[in-house]
């Protein structure tokens, strides 16, 4: 394996692991909007800029994954990360797929590991309080820490699906690269 190749697997990796780990963000953005709408949500202004920081927050979250998933040569070139190694290669004889197949099924791991649990335990809250109150004003939580126990467990079981994809966007943009010259 040479040392570009080393690049680009860990910062495609790395890419995917921002990414999944940021989709937190957005559910605790929504549940915390009443809350900024009672300070902010008198005027438009406020509203405006609510909204507006969510917008810009999923744009930068879309382009870490634009860069580092499908830019990855572009940015080893910015950066040089592939000089000043006084060997070019690195002994493994594991193929780039296989690495990234390997990654795709550990952080669909850590996202199960990290959500089940929450799953559970917003479940039993839920019982818990809706047998007190009859409403649960976190309820919302259960479907989102569901979405992300599936989400977790199709990037276990289906990883080579995430690869292909990743595979196929990648080859179209050093075709892309390739015709324009770069």
């Amino acid at each position: 394996m040479t040392i570009r190749t080393f690049w680009t697997i860990f910062i495609k990796i790395l890419g995917i692991s921002l990414v999944l780990s940021s989709l937190t963000v957005f559910p605790q953005f929504l549940a915390a909007l009443p809350f900024f709408g009672s300070n902010y949500g008198d005027n438009v202004f406020g509203v405006g800029l609510i909204f507006g920081l969510l917008l810009l927050t999923i744009a930068l979250y879309i382009f870490v994954l634009w860069l580092f998933v499908f830019k990855t040569a572009w940015l080893i070139d910015k950066l040089h990360l592939d000089k000043g190694f006084t060997d070019n290669r690195i002994e493994l004889n594991i193929q780039q797929s296989t690495v990234l197949t390997v990654a795709v099924i550990v952080v669909g791991g850590l996202i199960f590991v990290d959500s089940f649990p929450q799953l559970c335990r917003q479940t039993f809250i839920f019982f818990q309080v809706n047998d007190l109150l009859k409403e649960d004003p976190n309820s919302g939580w259960i479907i989102f820490q569901l979405v992300k126990t599936i989400i977790g467990y199709l990037l276990m079981t289906n990883s080579q699906l995430v690869i292909k994809f990743i595979d196929r966007e990648t080859k179209r943009e050093k075709l892309t690269d390739k015709n324009n010259g770069l």
